[in-house]
């Protein structure tokens, strides 16, 4: 049993060091019309930060907000303590944008032609403007990472996100939303996977090696 103990022990310590968690959303609910298949992910790999990274395939919408909610219990983010960093948005024409058109705090409202109004969860604590309305096919947004200080929050405080997006499917605006809260949306980051399956193949093998 003291065997067994130390095998675990030893597991647990390849696997720990690494483990981080991923908030992956791409099922959503929608004000307007059809939604596209936006991928909202957000991770804590990086201590003290949340990174985020919003995709769309290429040919289904621009996104031009980006906004989420934390708990009432959270710290609540603004102007100064935010602390974006590494943003960089990718457009169809192939080049990258490294800084938002703008940031707004507790707000439905993401500048020209974007809102979130009738949204149930507007409004955001955070919306992230991106691009403008009316822009030409190669200026559409569809990669979009950056990450912000956590504030001492954990992802489990961040509870509903939306997406502002435009011409999706040729077709209008569109207000993409998702209540988070809880676990349903939370999965293990690859790498912790990755280290626990390498954990498993060490303690496999010790185990063989003192049975030979």
């Amino acid at each position: 049993m003291k065997k067994i103990k130390n095998y675990l022990l030893w597991l647990g310590i390849l696997s720990t060091p690494v483990s981080a968690l991923e908030l992956h959303i791409d099922d959503w609910n929608d004000t307007n019309n059809q939604t596209a298949d936006y991928i909202f992910k957000v991770n804590d790999n990086t201590s003290g930060r949340f990174t985020f990274n919003i995709t769309v395939p290429e040919a289904d919408a621009d996104i031009l907000g980006i906004g989420f909610n934390f708990s009432d219990t959270a710290n609540q983010y603004n102007a100064g303590n935010i602390d974006l960093q590494n943003f960089n948005a990718v457009r169809r024409s192939g080049d990258d944008v490294t800084a938002p058109t703008n940031i707004y705090f507790n707000s439905s409202n993401c500048g020209g032609g974007c809102n979130f109004n009738r949204v149930p969860y507007a409004p955001y604590d955070v919306i992230l403007r991106v691009g403008a309305r009316n822009s030409q096919l190669t200026n559409w947004f569809y990669d979009i990472s950056f990450d912000i200080a956590d504030l001492g929050n954990s992802l489990s405080d961040l509870i509903s996100v939306g997406i502002r997006g435009r011409a999706v499917l040729g077709g209008g605006k569109d207000k993409a939303h998702q209540y988070v809260g809880g676990s349903s949306f939370v999965v293990p980051e690859p790498a912790s996977l990755a280290m626990f399956g390498l954990g498993l193949t060490g303690l496999a093998w010790r185990l063989r090696r003192r049975q030979s």
